[in-house]
């Protein structure tokens, strides 16, 4: 069992009226029995949340893990933040166009909209498998040889007091094969010819709980 609540909190802020992240319960293929997987799909939604604050996350999380323990499912969130009124904006533009176009089944039409939409935050995940231990060699290399560059600040005694600029990973998250580092947008072009194997994703969600069922 997995359980990062207390890692994926300080991530979230919600500064402006309709701020959300989104957040699913899913059951992956993978994940279920020998004989249950000829006829399941690589990804089945469960449930959708949209967290409209930390209090909120909060109060739904008991109900988010007993659907992940009762369906042998892992609920993943988003650390890139949205706001309820571009998602409106956007989903009146999609609705007129799939008119036009024939299509009057709008069943998935909010979920496509928030698939497509830019974020308010531009956070990545760097995906990491086979080491639950960070390297300390490849958060090194994300904060001070890739742009921009982290600056440490000191005081008039030389001792390290804060940052000029950075840090670029604001969290670890601990996964089924290794974990994620949470970073803000970087230059990739060093970090790449040193772990060309390392998945950065940019619009993905990350682990918020893995059940005991699964373990």
């Amino acid at each position: 069992m997995i359980d990062n609540l207390e890692l994926i909190k300080p991530l979230l802020n919600f500064k402006e009226d309709g701020d959300f992240y989104m957040l699913y319960v899913f059951k992956r293929k993978k994940d279920q029995p020998e004989g249950e997987r000829d006829n399941h799909q690589s990804v089945r939604t469960i449930k959708t949340y949209c967290v409209r604050s930390v209090e909120h996350l909060e109060t739904r999380y008991e109900e988010i893990k007993q659907l992940c323990e009762m369906f042998m499912a892992r609920a993943y969130i988003h650390v890139q933040k949205q706001n309820h009124q571009d998602v409106s904006l956007n989903m009146m533009v999609a609705l007129a166009e799939r008119i036009k176009n024939g299509q009057h089944n709008q069943s998935n039409l909010f979920d496509s909209v928030v698939g497509q939409l830019k974020t308010h935050e531009k956070r990545w995940v760097v995906d990491v498998d086979g080491s639950s231990t960070p390297s300390p060699l490849m958060m090194a290399n994300i904060e001070y040889s890739c742009k921009p560059i982290t600056e440490v600040k000191f005081d008039d005694a030389g001792f390290p007091i804060g940052h000029e600029v950075g840090p670029k990973i604001e969290a670890i998250i601990p996964t089924k094969n290794g974990h994620h580092l949470i970073t803000k947008k970087f230059d990739v072009n060093d970090f790449v010819k040193l772990y060309p194997n390392v998945d950065i994703q940019k619009k993905n969600p990350t682990l918020l709980y893995y059940p005991k069922s699964l373990s």
